[in-house]
């Protein structure tokens, strides 16, 4: 476990007392100095964490992750990317009522396409608009990177410098507006907002390797 780093995968090995994680997987989180252990986040579960020695984990390469088009059913490996967003963006703070403004009036200036907003390198959302719905309301479908290890492992899969070229690979061939933001409340209180309101049948978005959500925006 040299240069164990928080985010790298880890097998469990050697476990006596919870000897059914022996052989499965997870990604550290933070090590805890005064136990001197590692809090490891298990693959297949974003809310349950082990705290275990390091003797007991060793560094392995993420699984290779498969996914299924839910439309023909056929089994394929997304590609990476190296490639970084180099589009010139828009930077918006002023709270989460600025940020959810642009993302409302983007859709009314673009009608078709969609939005990209980023928090640094590592955190993103994406939605690409569908269509109008209520009183200047937006129909569309979302994917995002937020601080759960399982997205943040799809940016380290594809080979990504940032989160956002999973953003403009979601919106290929689309009219993409990015916005950055510096406002990390405003960023994660928006995103929340927005997961509130999401639905999914399980979908996977191919292009971005992402889940994919719908969503109705409002203001």
């Amino acid at each position: 476990m040299e240069n164990a780093k928080p985010g790298h995968t880890v097998e469990f090995h050697g476990l006596k007392g919870a000897a059914h994680l022996n052989g499965t997987q997870g990604h550290l989180v933070r090590f805890l100095k005064n136990e001197k252990r590692w809090v490891v986040r298990l693959d297949g579960d974003e809310y349950k964490t082990v705290n275990a020695k390091p003797d007991n984990l060793k560094r392995v390469e993420p699984k290779k992750v498969i996914y299924q088009n839910p439309l023909t059913g056929q089994y394929m490996t997304p590609t990476s990317t190296s490639r970084p967003v180099t589009a010139p963006s828009t930077i918006v703070n002023g709270g989460i009522q600025a940020l959810h403004h642009t993302v409302l009036d983007t859709y009314h200036k673009l009608k078709k396409g969609g939005i990209v907003v980023s928090f640094g390198n590592d955190y993103m959302f994406a939605i690409e608009y569908d269509g109008p719905h209520g009183s200047a309301g937006i129909y569309g479908e979302m994917v995002y990177v937020d601080k759960n290890p399982l997205a943040l492992r799809v940016v380290r899969e594809r080979g990504c410098q940032r989160a956002n070229e999973l953003g403009r690979n979601f919106l290929a061939g689309e009219t993409i507006r990015y916005i950055d933001t510096t406002d990390e409340e405003a960023f994660f209180g928006l995103l929340m907002m927005y997961k509130q309101h999401l639905s999914t049948q399980g979908y996977i978005d191919v292009k971005s390797g992402l889940k994919l959500f719908n969503i109705q925006l409002a203001k």
